[in-house]
Protein backbone atom coordinates (compact mmCIF):
# COMPACT_ATOMS: atom_id res chain seq x y z
CA UNK A 1 0.00 0.00 0.00
CA UNK A 2 1.38 3.46 -0.72
CA UNK A 3 2.36 5.75 2.16
CA UNK A 4 2.43 9.12 2.61
CA UNK A 5 6.39 9.38 3.43
CA UNK A 6 6.63 13.48 4.05
CA UNK A 7 4.41 16.32 3.89
CA UNK A 8 6.67 19.46 2.73
CA UNK A 9 5.76 23.48 3.17
CA UNK A 10 6.44 24.92 0.02
CA UNK A 11 8.81 27.32 -0.49
CA UNK A 12 7.00 29.66 -2.81
CA UNK A 13 3.50 29.77 -0.92
CA UNK A 14 3.99 28.57 2.81
CA UNK A 15 -0.13 28.19 2.75
CA UNK A 16 0.45 24.99 0.61
CA UNK A 17 2.47 21.55 0.99
CA UNK A 18 4.07 19.29 -1.26
CA UNK A 19 2.40 15.69 -0.93
CA UNK A 20 5.46 12.79 -1.13
CA UNK A 21 3.91 9.68 -1.59
CA UNK A 22 6.72 6.64 -1.42
CA UNK A 23 9.21 8.89 -1.37
CA UNK A 24 8.01 11.33 -4.43
CA UNK A 25 6.66 14.13 -5.13
CA UNK A 26 2.88 13.12 -6.30
CA UNK A 27 0.63 15.99 -5.62
CA UNK A 28 0.00 19.65 -3.51
CA UNK A 29 -2.98 20.38 -1.40
CA UNK A 30 -3.39 24.00 0.34
CA UNK A 31 -3.29 24.18 4.59
CA UNK A 32 -7.31 23.91 4.08
CA UNK A 33 -7.50 20.50 2.28
CA UNK A 34 -5.01 19.02 4.21
CA UNK A 35 -7.03 19.03 7.02
CA UNK A 36 -9.80 18.06 5.38
CA UNK A 37 -8.58 15.22 4.02
CA UNK A 38 -6.88 14.60 7.26
CA UNK A 39 -3.29 13.73 5.78
CA UNK A 40 -0.43 12.81 7.76
CA UNK A 41 3.20 11.76 7.48
CA UNK A 42 2.48 7.55 7.81
CA UNK A 43 -0.72 7.41 6.31
CA UNK A 44 -1.29 4.74 3.68
CA UNK A 45 -2.94 5.55 1.17
CA UNK A 46 -4.75 3.16 -1.58
CA UNK A 47 -4.33 3.47 -5.58
CA UNK A 48 -7.96 4.43 -5.81
CA UNK A 49 -7.86 7.13 -2.43
CA UNK A 50 -4.95 8.78 -3.86
CA UNK A 51 -6.43 9.06 -7.53
CA UNK A 52 -9.38 10.91 -5.49
CA UNK A 53 -7.39 12.82 -3.41
CA UNK A 54 -5.37 14.14 -6.86
CA UNK A 55 -8.77 14.95 -8.23
CA UNK A 56 -10.06 16.48 -5.83
CA UNK A 57 -7.38 19.27 -5.14
CA UNK A 58 -6.50 19.55 -8.77
CA UNK A 59 -10.52 20.84 -9.51
CA UNK A 60 -9.94 22.77 -6.24
CA UNK A 61 -7.03 24.80 -7.93
CA UNK A 62 -9.23 24.89 -11.07
CA UNK A 63 -11.70 26.54 -9.43
CA UNK A 64 -9.85 29.17 -7.59
CA UNK A 65 -7.73 29.93 -10.47
CA UNK A 66 -11.43 30.75 -12.29
CA UNK A 67 -12.55 33.00 -9.03
CA UNK A 68 -9.24 35.22 -9.20
CA UNK A 69 -9.48 35.43 -13.06
CA UNK A 70 -13.04 36.09 -12.64
CA UNK A 71 -12.02 38.58 -9.55
CA UNK A 72 -10.20 40.78 -12.62
CA UNK A 73 -12.51 40.97 -15.25
CA UNK A 74 -15.48 39.24 -17.10
CA UNK A 75 -14.34 36.28 -19.39
CA UNK A 76 -15.73 33.74 -21.93
CA UNK A 77 -16.33 30.04 -21.22
CA UNK A 78 -13.63 29.89 -23.70
CA UNK A 79 -11.06 32.24 -22.65
CA UNK A 80 -11.06 30.27 -18.96
CA UNK A 81 -10.54 26.91 -20.62
CA UNK A 82 -7.47 28.18 -22.51
CA UNK A 83 -6.18 29.74 -19.35
CA UNK A 84 -6.48 26.65 -17.04
CA UNK A 85 -4.68 24.71 -19.85
CA UNK A 86 -1.96 27.06 -19.97
CA UNK A 87 -1.81 26.16 -15.93
CA UNK A 88 -1.03 22.26 -16.87
CA UNK A 89 -4.52 21.39 -15.28
CA UNK A 90 -6.04 18.69 -16.70
CA UNK A 91 -8.98 18.60 -19.80
CA UNK A 92 -10.91 16.27 -17.61
CA UNK A 93 -10.41 18.20 -14.39
CA UNK A 94 -11.39 21.94 -16.36
CA UNK A 95 -14.68 20.26 -18.12
CA UNK A 96 -15.57 19.39 -14.29
CA UNK A 97 -15.03 22.58 -12.85
CA UNK A 98 -16.63 25.02 -15.89
CA UNK A 99 -19.76 22.46 -15.65
CA UNK A 100 -20.03 23.08 -12.31
CA UNK A 101 -19.64 26.97 -12.71
CA UNK A 102 -21.74 26.84 -15.61
CA UNK A 103 -24.89 25.03 -13.59
CA UNK A 104 -24.72 27.86 -10.69
CA UNK A 105 -24.11 30.46 -13.26
CA UNK A 106 -20.91 31.94 -12.12
CA UNK A 107 -19.94 31.13 -16.26
CA UNK A 108 -22.37 31.67 -18.63
CA UNK A 109 -21.56 32.88 -22.11
CA UNK A 110 -24.74 34.62 -23.02
CA UNK A 111 -24.49 36.97 -19.77
CA UNK A 112 -21.09 37.46 -20.67
CA UNK A 113 -22.18 38.17 -24.68
CA UNK A 114 -24.41 40.59 -23.08
CA UNK A 115 -22.61 42.59 -21.09
CA UNK A 116 -19.58 42.67 -23.46
CA UNK A 117 -21.78 44.23 -26.57
CA UNK A 118 -22.86 47.31 -23.62
CA UNK A 119 -19.92 48.24 -22.52
CA UNK A 120 -18.72 47.92 -26.33
CA UNK A 121 -21.33 50.10 -27.27
CA UNK A 122 -20.51 52.70 -24.05
CA UNK A 123 -17.05 52.78 -24.16
CA UNK A 124 -15.92 52.28 -28.06
CA UNK A 125 -19.10 51.87 -30.33
CA UNK A 126 -18.61 49.56 -33.15
CA UNK A 127 -21.26 47.59 -35.89
CA UNK A 128 -22.85 44.62 -35.53
CA UNK A 129 -20.33 42.65 -38.13
CA UNK A 130 -17.12 44.23 -35.61
CA UNK A 131 -18.83 42.71 -32.48
CA UNK A 132 -19.76 39.29 -33.85
CA UNK A 133 -16.10 39.38 -34.68
CA UNK A 134 -15.20 40.04 -31.37
CA UNK A 135 -17.38 37.53 -29.61
CA UNK A 136 -16.44 35.21 -31.45
CA UNK A 137 -12.91 35.54 -31.33
CA UNK A 138 -13.17 35.16 -27.68
CA UNK A 139 -14.90 31.65 -28.19
CA UNK A 140 -18.77 32.20 -27.66
CA UNK A 141 -21.01 30.14 -29.71
CA UNK A 142 -21.89 31.46 -32.89
CA UNK A 143 -26.12 31.06 -32.03
CA UNK A 144 -25.50 32.40 -28.59
CA UNK A 145 -23.61 35.20 -30.86
CA UNK A 146 -26.53 36.17 -33.43
CA UNK A 147 -29.37 36.07 -30.27
CA UNK A 148 -27.41 38.43 -28.32
CA UNK A 149 -26.82 41.11 -31.52
CA UNK A 150 -30.45 40.50 -32.62
CA UNK A 151 -31.21 43.90 -31.62
CA UNK A 152 -28.23 45.60 -32.89
CA UNK A 153 -29.60 46.63 -36.33
CA UNK A 154 -29.91 49.65 -38.60
CA UNK A 155 -31.98 52.05 -36.15
CA UNK A 156 -28.92 50.87 -33.46
CA UNK A 157 -25.86 51.35 -35.78
CA UNK A 158 -27.02 54.44 -37.31
CA UNK A 159 -26.71 56.84 -34.12
CA UNK A 160 -23.44 54.96 -32.99
CA UNK A 161 -22.03 55.55 -36.17
CA UNK A 162 -23.03 59.47 -36.77
CA UNK A 163 -21.41 59.67 -33.22
CA UNK A 164 -18.50 58.24 -34.17
CA UNK A 165 -18.17 59.49 -37.30
CA UNK A 166 -18.76 63.40 -36.05
CA UNK A 167 -15.72 62.33 -33.71
CA UNK A 168 -13.47 61.52 -36.58
CA UNK A 169 -14.17 64.30 -38.41
CA UNK A 170 -12.38 66.92 -36.15
CA UNK A 171 -9.20 64.58 -36.59
CA UNK A 172 -9.83 64.83 -40.63
CA UNK A 173 -10.20 68.69 -40.94
CA UNK A 174 -7.24 69.59 -42.81
CA UNK A 175 -7.74 66.74 -45.31
CA UNK A 176 -9.48 67.09 -49.04
CA UNK A 177 -13.09 66.73 -49.07
CA UNK A 178 -12.73 63.09 -51.18
CA UNK A 179 -9.93 62.06 -48.82
CA UNK A 180 -12.21 62.62 -45.83
CA UNK A 181 -15.01 61.06 -47.00
CA UNK A 182 -12.96 58.28 -48.09
CA UNK A 183 -10.85 57.91 -44.68
CA UNK A 184 -14.06 58.37 -42.77
CA UNK A 185 -15.67 55.83 -44.91
CA UNK A 186 -12.78 53.16 -44.08
CA UNK A 187 -12.80 53.94 -40.34
CA UNK A 188 -16.48 52.93 -40.04
CA UNK A 189 -16.22 50.05 -41.96
CA UNK A 190 -13.24 48.91 -39.59
CA UNK A 191 -15.62 49.75 -36.78
CA UNK A 192 -17.73 47.15 -38.50
CA UNK A 193 -20.92 49.21 -39.40
CA UNK A 194 -22.53 47.73 -42.22
CA UNK A 195 -22.33 49.53 -45.69
CA UNK A 196 -25.65 50.65 -46.04
CA UNK A 197 -25.22 52.52 -42.34
CA UNK A 198 -21.91 54.07 -43.64
CA UNK A 199 -22.80 55.94 -46.73
CA UNK A 200 -26.14 57.31 -44.81
CA UNK A 201 -23.79 58.52 -41.87
CA UNK A 202 -21.22 59.92 -44.32
CA UNK A 203 -23.98 61.78 -46.14
CA UNK A 204 -25.17 63.36 -42.62
CA UNK A 205 -21.52 64.13 -41.72
CA UNK A 206 -20.24 65.30 -45.50
CA UNK A 207 -22.88 65.88 -47.41
CA UNK A 208 -21.72 65.75 -51.39
CA UNK A 209 -20.74 69.18 -52.50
Amino acid sequence: MPVITEIREQVRDKRRRSIFVDGVYTFSVSEEELFEHRLAEGDEVSPERLEALIAATDLRRAKDAVYRLLSLRAYSEAELRAKLRGKGIAVEIIERALGDFRSTGVVDDRQYAESFVRDRMALRPAGRKRLQWELRAKGVDRQVVEETLADVGEETEIPLALDVAQRRCERLRGEEPEARRRKLALFLQRRGFAYETINKVLDKVLPPE
